[in-house]
């Protein structure tokens, strides 16, 4: 008799949902989602009401309740989000995903512990540069649009402290804002 090894189990059917820019996805406990196409933030909010952003996620990451003891956990479509609804028996084949989830988070928690709000914006811009963005001539381009508000409820500060610190960052040639877009100088990243 010949020994054979059962292959992995198959997502069938293949469950994909969209939803819109602004909307929130469901938090099931026993599904989480992997995104193939946009971006979400995952969110809580304090006892005053102010949210708390938790992470930034694209296409490839896995969000979900499940990966979090937060509550209450809420995932918002910074853009058209399409993901993939994985259900608990089918995780095991997520080990990729999750090691990044859980660095990722950890990136961005040593972020905005930066005691000076200056490096610890740079720092995210940086964070934001390698994972919504891509390299040019003279620097990194990020492509994900954010608002100064978005941006200060991450990084634990006012949105009129972001803008001004981007105001700053921007005179010292360290980024450039674009309609659309920032640019990164290669003088602003460590050597």
């Amino acid at each position: 008799m010949f020994a054979t090894q059962d292959a992995p189990i198959a997502l069938s059917p293949v469950t994909l949902r969209r939803f819109p820019q602004r909307s929130f996805i469901p938090s099931e406990a026993d599904t989480l989602w992997k995104i193939t196409k946009g971006v979400v933030r995952t969110l809580t909010w304090n006892e005053a009401g102010t949210p708390i952003s938790l992470g930034l996620w694209t296409v490839g990451d896995v969000v979900g309740v499940a990966l979090s003891r937060v509550h209450p956990h809420e995932i918002e479509c910074l853009s058209e989000v399409q993901v993939q609804a994985i259900p608990r028996s089918h995780w095991r084949y997520l080990t990729d995903q999750l090691i990044d989830h859980a660095q990722e988070s950890q990136q961005l928690l040593a972020i905005i512990r930066q005691e000076r709000i200056r490096d610890r914006l740079l720092a995210f811009l940086h964070w934001l540069s390698y994972k919504f963005g891509h390299g040019s001539a003279g620097g990194r381009v990020i492509d994900l649009k954010l608002s100064h508000r978005a941006i200060a409820e991450i990084l634990g500060t006012s949105r009129v402290t972001v803008t001004r610190t981007l105001g700053q960052l921007e005179e010292e040639g360290l980024m450039q804002r674009h309609s659309k877009s920032w640019h990164l100088s290669d003088e602003s990243f460590p050597c």
